[in-house]
């Protein structure tokens, strides 16, 4: 593996932005109810008069990161007719060890239509990576670590901390499973994360579950933004599933991997 091939293997997994429980397309109107004064918490970083983003993106990686989840992305960029132009689907499975795997699967019509498929396995020391080359050819490699592996951020701190940062955002409704967190009006579109060639972001609709200990347990992103010149509707969506109790093995084709140097 040459080190300008990893590299590529890795700029795959995060060109998207950040991306999930599959909703209309429609930007959805949300309007804060009142909130109960009953005995419900709150989590870490959230109150009834403000949210503070990065204590709750802070709360949310610090749970994560002594536990097991699956973590579930999705993004797609729609033109004005609700053509997608590109769908994105990132599926993590992360264990308390530095061991996690994932499939990335991207395509898109950018430079004609194209197909990005990546499956990729790290215990910490190795990363192994089995993809498709231009020619469609199966390639699977392994190197050794380097800084944060593959994916350097694993639970979407950075991407919660940034819709937080860039969207108004209030508390719709309070129980004792958690939080609704909901915002339609951008402060700082720049703090947002948004997906390559897409900037401009601006008519934001944004919906986040919280649970007590602070963990955000799923996240549906809307906003209209400018491709090319072009209008585009981005829809940016993340469950995060089976905590606890997720199981991070070994693959199978990982024994068929080719050992390289990034060196090379």
């Amino acid at each position: 593996m040459t080190r300008a091939m990893a590299a590529a293997v890795a700029l795959a997994l995060v060109l998207a932005g950040c991306s999930g429980f599959v909703q209309p397309d429609s930007p959805e109107t949300v309007t804060p109810v009142a909130v109960p004064t009953d005995g419900a918490g709150y989590p870490p970083g959230v109150s009834d008069d403000a949210v503070v983003p990065s204590t709750l993106a802070s709360a949310h990686a610090r749970t994560l990161a002594t536990t097991n989840y699956t973590l579930v992305t999705r993004q797609r960029v729609t033109d004005s007719n609700g053509t997608v132009l590109r769908r994105t689907n990132h599926t993590r499975y992360v264990a308390a060890n530095k061991t996690y795997a994932g499939q990335f699967r991207q395509n898109g019509t950018e430079l004609n239509t194209f197909t990005t498929r990546i499956d990729y396995w790290t215990n910490g020391s190795i990363v192994a990576a089995r993809y498709d080359n231009r020619a469609n050819r199966r390639n699977q490699v392994t190197w050794p670590v380097r800084d944060d592996g593959p994916v350097s951020d694993l639970s979407e701190r950075r991407t919660i901390r940034g819709i937080g940062e860039a969207v108004d955002l209030s508390v719709a409704d309070r129980s004792d499973g958690g939080v609704a967190l909901v915002g339609t009006r951008f402060t700082n579109p720049d703090r947002l994360r948004t997906p390559l060639f897409v900037s401009e972001p601006h008519s934001v609709s944004v919906r986040l579950r919280v649970n007590h200990d602070g963990t955000v347990s799923a996240f549906r992103l809307v906003f209209d933004a400018e491709r090319s010149d072009q209008p585009v509707r981005v829809t940016q969506e993340m469950r995060l599933q089976n905590v606890g109790s997720t199981t991070v093995a070994q693959p199978e084709w990982v024994a068929n991997t080719t050992q390289r140097s990034l060196r090379e």
